[in-house]
């Protein structure tokens, strides 16, 4: 996950980065529609700002508990980094 900090935005900008290598459409998309599910119930919490967020070709398809995990994991980081 990349952050770009930008305090004039209303709402936070998030933009997905996931290869054909991932999977076909179908595994994309759901991966997409989860984790747009995911960041609409933290959105509160993130700061203000575009996000990146990529998938890397290996990553296995994952559970949807385990990439609300994995979320979250990576919004704690963001905001220590603070």
């Amino acid at each position: 996950m990349m952050f770009s900090p930008d305090s004039t935005l209303k709402n936070p900008r998030v933009a997905y980065a996931i290869g054909r290598s991932y999977g076909n459409a179908v595994q994309r998309n759901r991966l997409r529609r989860q984790s747009q599910a995911i960041l609409r119930e933290v959105e509160s919490q993130l700061p203000k700002g575009r996000y990146l967020i990529g998938i890397r070709p290996a990553a296995p398809v994952a559970a949807f508990s385990q990439l609300r995990e994995d979320m979250s994991d990576l919004i704690v980081r963001l905001e220590e980094e603070k």
